[in-house]
């Protein structure tokens, strides 16, 4: 009985500050989707971090974005996946940001059925950037992308081929902005402490 109670007690004291960071970034992120200039590429999330928590925290902060950005009866917003540029001339791929973009839909399929949100894909075959989707003329579209190297001129190409099919204002967010400076000086004992880290508290 002791051991139930001594567990109790801990259930009662430990408390993860999860979604209060994700509503933070995620309210955060509404903001500059909003308020950033056309073409802006939204640096939010640059990794060099082994901690898987740090990825939950980029996908849940994304969602809570997406389901609140431009709401508004009057707004038509298209949503792009990217297709990563590692994943050059295989065509159609399911990714964690595919999947989630399927949930994105189902939470609005209100927006979805009269026209106000709509998903797009991009994909690309080495030699050409090819996009899927409704027309993007006069609305605003937002670029989603699971990685993308820091140095890599592959967003600012897909935004390019946003204007040049008339959206009237385009932002894109990479989920995960790799940056290779931030691990270049790890080594063996400072990744094998990263991954121990797999099963911590977020706080």
């Amino acid at each position: 009985m002791a051991d139930v109670k001594e567990n109790q007690d801990f259930d009662t004291t430990v408390k993860s500050d999860f979604e209060e960071v994700v509503q933070d970034i995620g309210e955060e992120l509404v903001a500059r989707l909003t308020m950033d200039p056309d073409e802006t590429i939204i640096d939010m999330f640059q990794t060099g971090s082994l901690d898987p928590w740090q990825l939950f925290v980029f996908y849940g902060a994304l969602e809570k974005a997406l389901l609140q950005y431009r709401t508004d009866k009057r707004k038509k917003t298209v949503i792009v996946h990217v297709q990563p540029e590692e994943l050059v001339g295989i065509g159609r791929t399911v990714t964690p940001l595919s999947t989630l973009l399927e949930h994105i839909l189902m939470a609005r399929v209100e927006d979805m059925g009269e026209g106000r949100l709509d998903i797009g894909e991009m994909t690309y075959s080495g030699e050409s950037i090819d996009y899927a989707g409704v027309t993007l003329k006069g609305r605003h579209v937002v670029l989603i992308c699971d990685v993308v190297d820091i140095e890599s001129e592959y967003l600012r190409e897909c935004i390019n081929l946003c204007k040049d099919m008339k959206a009237s204002h385009v932002v894109a967010v990479p989920l995960m902005l790799w940056n290779p400076d931030l691990i270049d000086n790890l080594d063996e004992e400072e990744i094998a402490k990263a991954l121990k880290n797999e099963n911590r508290p977020l706080s």
